[in-house]
């Protein structure tokens, strides 16, 4: 079962990621915006301005991001006890097991097809050799 803390730090992860990709789609705009601009005039000062501006932007986003996690999640403990290690264990034990059985019923399969393939062949083997002694 996912606890509310699970969701939060899942919540807390898509926003790094969709900052991070903003930031580079920004960058790769800006980076194209300038290169025309430059063919025009010498903007050196006025891009080493903007990427500084815009590096400060997403490293404040990013603080407000890690603040809120901070904030949610002192929130949440006042809701919810933290997992302790034995439930760690608990939780990840069950989630081996549930993926070992799927790995074995799946190699279960697998080795029921080969055993029908390889009997099959035999089989068909066994008739080509009775009709060429024929």
């Amino acid at each position: 079962m996912r606890t509310v803390k699970s969701y939060q730090e899942q919540v807390q992860d898509v926003v790094e990621k969709v900052i991070a990709t903003v930031e580079e789609q920004y960058k790769e705009l800006a980076a194209t915006t300038f290169t025309y601009v430059e063919k025009v005039t010498n903007v050196d000062s006025v891009k080493a301005k903007h990427d500084e501006v815009a590096n400060l932007a997403c490293t404040k986003a990013r603080e407000v991001n890690k603040l809120i996690g901070e904030k949610a999640g002192e929130l949440i403990l006042k809701f919810e006890k933290p997992e302790t290690k034995v439930e760690k264990v608990k939780t990840t034990a069950k989630k081996a097991k549930a993926t070992t059985k799927k790995a074995a019923t799946t190699a279960k399969k697998k080795a029921t097809a080969a055993k029908t393939k390889a009997t099959k062949v035999a089989k068909d083997l066994v008739d080509q050799a009775e009709e060429a002694t024929a």
